[in-house]
């Protein structure tokens, strides 16, 4: 979507290893954010087959206004720089109308299924075989991608360790 909205729910999930290793290979994605408020984000993202996206968002919830545009890699590498540590790493995969994200590094561990919907009151298609849904994350803002950029690779891997441990209880 070259701009507009977003209307996107997401949910944190439990996948068994067996599944993993039966999807077909995902894009890897670099996501670093330049610019983050609570509000609004500017993210640069590698990975995908077009090439680097700038992308903005803004608002909270199911629907959020997006706009983004490709850029040059000269112009990524300079935004990354930028971002700092703020940069995370996920390997996306297509299943379906459903993306499935890994994510790696200080996250490993961390598992979220997303749908983008057409309307906000659209209804929610079953979910991929084999994927447990644990809950809707879509208005908890901890689990934005921006959000989990911000957190210290400690802050990271406590709050996978946290949220899965949540589950358990």
């Amino acid at each position: 979507m070259p701009s507009g909205y977003e209307i996107e729910r997401r949910f944190l999930v439990d996948v068994p290893d067996s599944l993993w290793s039966g999807l077909e290979p995902g894009l890897r994605y670099r996501q670093g954010y330049v610019l983050t408020d609570g509000v609004a984000s500017v993210r640069i993202r590698t990975g995908e087959p077009r090439g680097p996206v700038l992308t903005v968002k803004s608002g909270r919830g199911i629907k959020r206004r997006e706009v983004e545009t490709v850029v040059s890699r000269e112009m990524a590498e300079a935004l990354f720089t930028a971002c700092e540590r703020r940069v995370l790493e996920k390997i996306r995969f297509r299943i379906g109308p459903w993306e499935l994200d890994r994510f790696a590094g200080s996250l490993s561990g961390l598992a979220l299924l997303e749908i983008e919907l057409t309307h906000v009151e659209d209804a929610i298609p079953e979910p991929p075989r084999g994927i447990s849904i644990i809950r809707e994350v879509t208005m908890d803002n901890r689990f934005t991608s921006a959000h989990l950029a911000h957190l210290t690779e400690r802050g990271r891997r406590a709050f996978v360790a946290d949220v899965y441990e949540e589950v358990r209880e």
